[in-house]
């Protein structure tokens, strides 16, 4: 219980807040619009500039918690957050908006990172799976907090006012982190050129690209749909209002947890039955392409249940996160996790920022429905999948992963 409490509670409750902040412009957009008079397409890139702050940290930050550990640079980071969440409260055009939720994404980038770093660290290198899943369940917590909770905080509190409550709940967090948390020991003198030395032998390594570019890639394009987009689909397509979309909203973050722990347990459960865990998430992967079909054309029937489904079919492919790190050396985790996180978070960022505008010019500029530009988006999404999984199911290396 100790353990829990001290190696795992703390990282978990700072990607709690990962997924909250990330999910949150979902809701609040309708008032951002109101208010400061923002479009779709701003209000999409706004969101994306957390993906954004993502991508650029992840490669220092991996080498940072490979020399450090998670005590030290959790914390560290999680004060950006909150910094972050002071500016975008104040905000009052898109730039100052952009840099919030930049400096918001900066602090979070690693909350996952932190999390899994103290799993390999703290817990047995076979229950990996199982340990991850059960940490990111912590996320589907943080995007159904994100959603119609805060809808019914909405109706008496301004959304600055939620900002400045998160800023100082995420600096409470970041105080629980350094302290309760166990001192990171580690062996060899950790010079700064032997963790770069190690980060580059982790992308020169071919299992790294095999195993880890399909299941990143529509990690990507789900964390883009789940924290966003999704709820555009259901009011363009689906033609729902918003009392209905935030109901369907608080469904999908739920949805993430079953879909984040039930992976792990799956895996964890056949590979003591000598199954490999590269075949597992190979079927994990089709079924997230094959729930793309319905979606894609523009199936309204229950389309609640649907977006259920999608969420929690696209939530188990993370578990690439630590059957890839289990092919290479404990010491190696944090450049691995924090270098798969990179492909995830750059693949959301360029999608989630692209869908926009990419909506707005079909329907514009060749008159479109916008219906029917949501369908061509999808299509084009599902085949770039499908040839990344191909690619996967080609490799008997990643197949063949533990």
């Amino acid at each position: 219980m100790k353990l829990v409490l001290t190696a795992f509670l703390p990282f978990a409750l700072g990607y709690f807040l990962s997924f909250l902040f990330r999910s949150l412009n979902a809701v609040v957009a309708p008032a951002l619009q109101s208010e400061l008079g923002l479009g779709e397409a701003a209000i999409g890139v706004v969101t994306s500039m957390y993906l954004a702050a993502f991508v650029v940290a992840q490669l220092p930050a991996g080498v940072a918690l490979d020399r450090f550990g998670p005590r030290r640079v959790a914390p560290v980071m999680l004060l950006a957050t909150a910094v972050g969440a002071v500016v975008f409260a104040f905000g009052q055009d898109v730039v100052t908006l952009s840099i919030g939720r930049a400096l918001i994404g900066l602090g979070l980038s690693v909350a996952l990172m932190c999390g899994f770093k103290a799993n390999v660290l703290y817990w047995p290198i076979g229950r990996l799976p199982l340990a991850n899943a059960i940490m990111m369940t912590f996320g589907g917590l943080g995007a159904a907090m994100a959603t119609r909770p805060v809808q019914w905080l909405l109706v008496d509190y301004d959304w600055r006012h939620i900002f400045l409550a998160l800023a100082v709940i995420t600096v409470a967090v970041a105080l629980y982190q350094l302290l309760a948390a166990p001192a990171y020991e580690r062996g060899g003198k950790g010079r700064l050129k032997d963790e770069v030395h190690g980060l580059l032998g982790v992308l020169k390594t071919p299992l790294f690209w095999r195993a880890g570019l399909a299941p990143t890639f529509s990690l990507g394009v789900w964390i883009c749909y789940a924290s966003f987009w999704a709820a555009g689909w259901l009011r363009d397509v689906a033609h729902l209002d918003e009392p209905s979309v935030g109901v369907a909203l608080f469904a999908l973050s739920i949805a993430i947890i079953p879909g984040y722990f039930f992976s792990g347990m799956i895996v964890d459960l056949l590979h003591r039955r000598g199954i490999r865990g590269g075949r597992v998430l190979l079927v994990y992967g089709l079924l997230f392409l094959a729930i793309h079909v319905p979606i894609a054309m523009n199936v309204t029937t229950m389309p609640k249940l649907l977006w259920f489904t999608y969420v929690m079919l696209g939530g188990m492919p993370v578990v690439c996160y630590a059957l890839v790190t289990r092919a290479f050396a404990p010491e190696l985790a944090g450049r691995v996790n924090t270098t798969l996180n990179l492909v995830c978070m750059g693949i959301a960022f360029l999608v989630q920022a692209a869908i926009g505008p990419a909506l707005a010019w079909m329907e514009t500029a060749h008159g479109l429905p916008r219906p029917q530009a949501h369908q061509l988006v999808t299509f084009a999404l599902l085949a770039m999948q499908a040839m990344a999984w191909a690619w996967f199911a080609a490799s008997r290396e990643a197949r063949g992963l533990p």
